[in-house]
């Protein structure tokens, strides 16, 4: 038995908050045509042999269903320069096609939305999702990768707000 914790979500938000965290933009598309996107700066690689990596989702999240009927998802790497896109796609209350409104994007593998202009993108099935709390964790097996060489740092997310990551451009 778990004992109770000795602090409250919003604590542990705080703390976790301390860590920077990359940014970024998670597309996907189900079968229905119906289009996911969303913001996660829960991201991670898993395994080069095979290509694995890994995102964390809120089941509460807007694109909850569209992403989990997705069989095939992209995660872009944004820049600095891309905070309206990050901003936009963290938006609740705005359906996966809305969000992609005014975003300049051209249709992928199984027509999963690629968004124009992030620095890499890469594209697989989903793997397996393991739920943990209220949110779920996607693995995927990454099959297309693209990557545009930039001297504009990565985005980066510090204590509740988008920053320059510590070092960017030397």
């Amino acid at each position: 038995m778990m004992a109770e914790p000795l602090f409250d979500s919003a604590e542990f938000r705080q703390v976790c908050g301390h860590f920077p965290t990359g940014v970024t933009a998670v597309t996907a598309s189900s079968a229905g045509g119906a289009v996911a996107a969303l913001t996660v700066n829960s991201f991670t690689s898993v395994s080069l042999e095979p290509a694995k990596v890994l995102f964390c989702v809120a089941t509460s999240s807007s694109s909850f269903k569209v992403l989990m009927e997705s069989e095939r998802i992209a995660i872009h790497i944004l820049s600095q320069d891309q905070e309206d896109v990050a901003r936009r796609f963290a938006t609740s209350g705005l359906s996966g096609a809305e969000k992609l409104g005014g975003v300049s994007w051209v249709p992928g593998p199984d027509g999963v939305p690629l968004l124009l202009g992030t620095p890499a993108i890469l594209a697989g099935r989903r793997d397996e999702v393991i739920t943990s709390g209220d949110h779920v964790i996607v693995l995927l097996d990454i099959d297309h990768v693209h990557l545009k060489p930039t001297n504009v740092p990565a985005l980066s997310f510090y204590r509740g707000r988008f920053v320059a990551p510590s070092g960017a451009g030397e």
